[in-house]
């Protein structure tokens, strides 16, 4: 009952349009070379950025002791805008990338906890020093690396706190016919990157998770359309200049590896592709497929996890009552139509749940949900020739 003065009471509601909260895709973290820094950064710590400035406030300079890691973290926000979130950890150059992403060790597996499983791009970096054991045509902590990666990952993938790993493709010997075929491999959850733009002996993991965590998860880093890369040369991690080894283009890319590459015609220069170190028959080869179709996990669980345990209405003959289905259904696919396919991360989804399955003797409902992709124009394809006649 109303008392008081009379008056004019207008609530305003929200939750009314169906609009998606804000996706945490682009949160990155990156493992790193460094050293501590008294009074400001701390090694085996996590650090949470949103520009190049906080890393600079803790110590990490473009020149003394914390270059490496400067130089990473400003290739990340020289293609990620200022805001975007930004995990990092500083390790002892003592520590490996195989110890960075080793899951027993509080490297990799501490910063993911501490950022409480936000992240979904991961890259893995140790500083280029003397004393390096080449094997398959790289620094042979690379394939290390790739191995304690994976199982670094799937141990979060029955979390939801799944992410796709970048690895320094480091030391390349520059003999093509060396390097490992990961497309002989069976990591989804890992890409190797092998180029730079400073001639060292390091991968500019930075700016490839910069490019990433720029774009929405279906896009390719490779996308010309984005524009060339903020960089005047591209070399691979053996030191030498891309171009020098036009003719192994294809070659390496074809193992499985990303490096960059330009185009005649056009001014500057592009990431070739993503892939990952799986089979290329794999619905998984690609880490714009990997981060498509675990977003679209993520969505789900989101909507089912608050239909655990409860009622499931069944008619007379046992089925499952038509309305729960497609409240069941509709649940699911407009969570995906409003937070992927209203903004191009896939074509279309739909879930199906059928309605004859005994849910009274198991106390469990199985369901399915397609994903229909997007395409990629990866390779275009035309006749060209002279005519007599354009009729």
């Amino acid at each position: 009952m109303n008392t008081g003065l009379p008056k004019v009471k207008i609530a305003v509601i929200g939750g009314q349009l169906g609009q998606v909260q804000n996706s945490q895709d682009g949160v990155t973290g990156m493992v790193l070379t460094g050293v501590a820094v008294a009074g400001k950064a701390s090694t085996n710590t996590s650090y949470q950025l949103f520009n190049l400035k906080d890393a600079e406030a803790l110590g990490i300079e473009s020149t003394g002791s914390n270059a490496y890691p400067y130089k990473q973290i400003k290739r990340f926000y020289d293609k990620a805008p200022n805001g975007t979130p930004l995990w990092i950890m500083l390790v002892a150059t003592t520590v490996s990338m195989a110890d960075m992403a080793n899951k027993n060790e509080a490297y990799a597996k501490k910063l993911i906890d501490d950022a409480k499983g936000a992240i979904r791009l991961l890259g893995l970096s140790k500083k280029s020093a003397t004393g390096v054991t080449i094997k398959d045509g790289l620094d042979e902590d690379v394939s290390l690396a790739q191995i304690n990666a994976q199982e670094l990952v799937k141990s979060y993938v029955d979390k939801y706190k799944e992410f796709s790993v970048i690895i320094d493709g480091k030391e390349f010997n520059g003999t093509v016919g060396d390097l490992n075929n990961y497309r002989e491999s069976d990591k989804e959850f890992v890409s190797v990157l092998i180029a730079n733009s400073d001639g060292s002996k390091n991968a500019d993991v930075g700016l490839l998770l910069g490019t990433l965590a720029n774009d929405p998860v279906q896009r390719s880093p490779a996308r010309v359309k984005s524009g060339a890369l903020p960089i005047a040369l591209a070399y691979l991690t053996n030191g030498k200049l891309i171009e020098e080894y036009e003719d192994a283009w294809e070659t390496i890319h074809n193992l499985g590896y990303i490096f960059m590459r330009s185009f005649v015609g056009r001014t500057g220069y592009f990431f070739t592709d993503a892939p990952t170190t799986i089979l290329g028959s794999s619905d998984f080869n690609d880490i714009t497929r990997v981060r498509t179709i675990y977003k679209a996990r993520r969505i789900a669980y989101n909507v089912l996890v608050q239909e655990l345990s409860d009622e499931v209405p069944l008619q007379d003959d046992g089925t499952i009552v038509p309305a729960f289905v497609k409240s069941y259904q509709g649940a699911i696919d407009n969570a995906l139509a409003l937070a992927m396919t209203a903004n191009g991360e896939i074509s279309d989804a739909k879930s199906n749940l059928p309605a004859s399955q005994n849910v009274l003797g198991t106390n469990a409902l199985s369901a399915s949900i397609s994903v229909l992709p997007v395409g990629y124009a990866k390779y275009i394809n035309v006749e060209l020739s002279f005519a007599v006649s354009l009729n």
